[in-house]
C-alpha cells in the first residue's frame, strides 16, 4: 500500500533545493576565486577561506555537495536522502570543526555570522531528521 505525499513534502523538498544551492553556490564561487564574490569578504576573510587544507576543503565540499545531493534525493522521493544528509553533517562538523579551531579572522563568527553558522547546523539536522521520519512513514523509496 502507498503512502500519499502530503503537499508540505514538496515545500520542504523544493525549499531544502534552494537552501543547499546557496551551499553548493559559495564552495564554487570561493574556490574559483570569483571576485564579484570576494569583494564581500575582507582580504583577511578571502585569504583564510583560500588558505584551508585540502583535508578541511574535502570535508566543506562533503557538507555542501552532499546536501545539494541529499535535497535532490528528497525532491525525488529516494530513500538514499537520508546517508547524503548524514554523511553532509559529518563533513559539516569536520569543517567546522576546523574553521573554529583555527586561526580564523575575529569577524567571522560574530553577530549576523554566528546566527547564519548556527541555522546551518539547526537546518542539516532538521533535514536529516525530516528524511528520517519521511522514509519510516514509507513516503521515501
Amino acid at each position: 500500500m502507498k503512502t500519499k505525499t502530503p503537499w508540505w513534502f514538496w515545500l520542504v523538498a523544493v525549499l531544502s533545493v534552494l537552501w543547499n544551492s546557496g551551499g553548493v553556490m559559495d564552495f564554487t564561487m570561493t574556490h574559483s576565486q570569483n571576485e564579484a564574490y570576494l569583494a564581500a569578504f575582507t582580504e583577511e576573510q578571502r585569504e583564510y577561506f583560500l588558505s584551508f587544507p585540502l583535508w578541511a576543503n574535502i570535508a566543506w565540499a562533503l557538507g555542501v555537495f552532499g546536501a545539494f545531493l541529499g535535497s535532490l534525493m528528497l525532491l525525488f522521493k529516494k530513500a538514499w536522502a537520508y546517508p547524503l544528509y548524514l554523511a553532509s553533517i559529518v563533513g559539516m562538523l569536520i569543517s567546522f570543526g576546523y574553521q573554529f579551531t583555527s586561526d580564523a579572522p575575529a569577524d567571522l563568527y560574530t553577530g549576523p555570522a554566528l546566527a547564519f553558522t548556527i541555522a546551518i547546523f539547526v537546518i542539516a539536522f532538521l533535514l536529516l531528521w525530516f528524511t528520517s521520519n519521511m522514509r519510516n512513514k514509507g513516503i521515501l523509496a
